[in-house]
């Protein structure tokens, strides 16, 4: 993606969040949005799963589901060598050096876990509870 009017640079959703007025709220949230999900993938990294994307935004609901149905998937790598779990842990240590609530390090460390037991053989189970 090319730089933005501003001299900023932004990957995916934030650079088209960022490149005009938000239209929507999907818009409003990823021009807000300054979390380790923006940097978490190189320009042009390829490669990249749904549990690649549970890992960088910290989401343990998703990887847990994704692992339930396919454990596979923890073995995946991007173009860069990156495997969800590194995404994780890279996720976490972030927050840590960056001053994130802890909560938010605690649901990267989450999915770290998940894809240490995935990749460690142990199944994953995923019940979905309560009501949408």
């Amino acid at each position: 993606m090319p730089h933005l009017p501003d001299g900023s640079f932004a990957r995916g959703e934030k650079w088209f969040a960022k490149r005009g007025r938000p239209k929507n709220h999907t818009e409003e949230f990823w021009l807000k949005y300054e979390g380790f999900g923006c940097q978490a993938f190189e320009a042009g990294e390829i490669g990249i799963t749904a549990l690649h994307k549970a890992a960088a935004f910290g989401w343990p609901q998703q990887a847990q589901f994704l692992l339930a149905r396919n454990a596979e998937i923890v073995s995946a790598r991007t173009s860069a060598h990156q495997s969800a779990r590194d995404v994780a842990e890279r996720g976490a240590a972030w927050c840590m050096a960056n001053g994130k609530t802890n909560k938010e390090r605690q649901q990267h460390q989450e999915v770290a876990d998940l894809c240490a037991r995935a990749e460690n053989g142990e199944a994953i189970t995923f019940d979905v509870v309560g009501s949408n």
